[in-house]
């Protein structure tokens, strides 16, 4: 019985072996597994960028491996702006195999869609751009909010005039009151808001764009503070574009105030005819203009005179007088001992970004908080020198090895501190650049990055007033340009001071 009952186990567990051979054998001689699919090849997608659609092609190997990512040159995206992240995306994208990268301060909307338009292209191949870390960018209306004609604010009877001279010594007729006004970008209104108050944005009925959003980064700040203002303001220009004509007329502004940032006065003067033919006056001031330490004041001034508010733009004038004043009590420009200083804008560590002579942008900042440029010696007798920019070699850098690094453009944002924002933080790229670490500037800490925009604004005194106390500690002990800047923003503003991330130091510095 034993024995039978062993042959009977024997016989199945034999069984049971054939039947799961058969299943392995029904497997191996059924249809033969598909081979992985072979993505080799070029894919091209598109995305909107901010001056029309990006195209991008992309090179994949066999498995998926992205190769390269080209951006088409025929895009319409602005020079050493724009341009920044077309540049700087595709390498990082094929470095990092993901689209989960940087983006670019004041591009912010190119670099999205090369992402997008990179991301179209892989879809294009049948692969999954989530795989690449692809996560597409919350959607940010580019455009200013519908312009609401019947909102516009209303005008009040007209009772004098005025003739001003503007900054380019034009003699301008304005009628008073002015009820609205128009502005070449949003951050002009900084300086209408210490005049006006919220008044500022009542009275507003368009603004042209820049590079960073400030429409909308305007918006977020302040509509919670002075409501829905949006509703009656209309854009009037594309980041350094010309002016929309047609938008201004149906705004119908009583002035339209242009700065000479982005090339603003040159679009005004294409279309002075016909605004003078409407009635719209144009007047325009100039920041920084040839006196760092006065055109603010001259400008607030002005704007005194436009909107009937002299006493208190002579108050707005005094407080930047003090804190200019201050600086020149210390005598800088006759030191022996100034600190060697090397500017850069929009810099990373694979792109060398435009450096400036003292004579214009941070240049004249540096230079009026007492730091010695170098890139003087190469620029100011050239044509660069005297207001335009320019790249400087690398090796003149090294071989110049400066106190301070000063950055502007690659890091910090503009008025970016609203309900539910992520203010942008620099991350000091630059710092990855061979033999930077080597610099004199980088081993003692002295590399500092500043919101690029603080040098055509109203805040430009804290700009300067922080630079010569980072030059000049001991001159400056017991100075706080912070505080000086909180007491600013206390008189004068409708927020507080902490809206930008004004000044940056590189992390590890002493």
């Amino acid at each position: 019985m034993k024995k039978f009952l062993s042959i009977l186990l024997a016989v199945s567990l034999f069984l049971m072996m054939l039947g799961g051979c058969g299943s392995v054998a029904g497997v191996a001689g059924g249809e033969a597994a598909a081979p992985a699919k072979d993505y080799s090849g070029t894919y091209k997608g598109s995305a909107p960028g901010y001056h029309g659609n990006l195209d991008v092609t992309v090179t994949l190997d066999k498995a998926g491996k992205i190769l390269a990512v080209e951006v088409g040159k025929d895009h319409g995206e602005t020079e050493n702006i724009g341009t920044i992240p077309i540049e700087k995306i595709p390498g990082a994208i094929v470095a990092g195999q993901s689209l989960k990268v940087d983006t670019v301060t004041g591009a912010t909307v190119t670099a999205n869609g090369i992402l997008a338009a990179v991301a179209a292209a892989l879809q294009s191949a049948g692969l999954a751009p989530a795989d690449y870390n692809y996560a597409p960018a919350a959607a940010e209306e580019q455009a200013a909010a519908a312009l609401d004609l019947s909102a516009m604010p209303q005008k009040a009877p007209i009772t004098g005039s005025v003739t001003i001279t503007d900054v380019k010594g034009r003699q301008v007729d304005l009628e008073l009151p002015v009820s609205t006004y128009a502005i070449s970008t949003m951050d002009v209104i900084d300086y209408l808001i210490p005049l006006l108050g919220e008044e500022a944005f009542h009275m507003l009925v368009a603004s042209g764009q820049d590079g960073g959003g400030g429409i909308q980064t305007y918006s977020k700040l302040y509509t919670p503070i002075i409501g829905n203002y949006m509703k009656h303001v209309g854009q009037i220009s594309e980041h350094n574009a010309p002016f929309d004509l047609e938008m201004i007329l149906a705004t119908d502004p009583d002035v339209l105030i242009v700065n000479s940032a982005m090339g603003a006065h040159n679009y005004a003067m294409e279309i002075e005819a016909q605004l003078t033919a409407a009635g719209i006056p144009i007047v325009l001031i100039d920041i920084p203009g040839k006196s760092l330490a006065g055109s603010v004041q001259e400008t607030e001034k002005l704007l005194g005179q436009i909107f009937q508010k002299e006493e208190r733009a002579n108050e707005v004038a005094s407080f930047i007088d003090e804190q200019y004043a201050l600086i020149a009590s210390k005598n800088l420009d006759q030191r022996q001992d100034k600190p060697t200083v090397y500017y850069e804008k929009s810099g990373y560590s694979e792109i060398f970004g435009s450096t400036s002579s003292s004579k214009s942008g941070w240049g004249a900042v540096i230079a009026l908080a007492g730091g010695e440029n170098i890139a003087d010696p190469l620029l100011l007798n050239s044509a660069a020198g005297k207001g335009g920019n320019s790249t400087l070699d690398p090796e003149y850098v090294l071989e110049a090895n400066p106190d301070f690094i000063i950055l502007s453009g690659s890091g910090a944002g503009w008025m970016d501190n609203y309900p539910g924002s992520t203010p942008e933080v620099p991350k000091f790229d630059i710092l990855n650049r061979t033999g930077w670490r080597e610099l004199e500037a980088v081993k003692n800490g002295n590399v500092y990055e500043l919101a690029h925009a603080t040098s055509r604004s109203i805040f430009g005194f804290h700009a300067a007033l922080k630079l010569a106390s980072v030059f000049y500690p001991e001159d400056f002990q017991g100075v706080d340009a912070d505080k000086i800047m909180d007491e600013f923003f206390d008189k004068f503003m409708l927020v507080n001071s902490d809206v930008t991330g004004w000044f940056y130091q590189a992390a590890g510095a002493r």
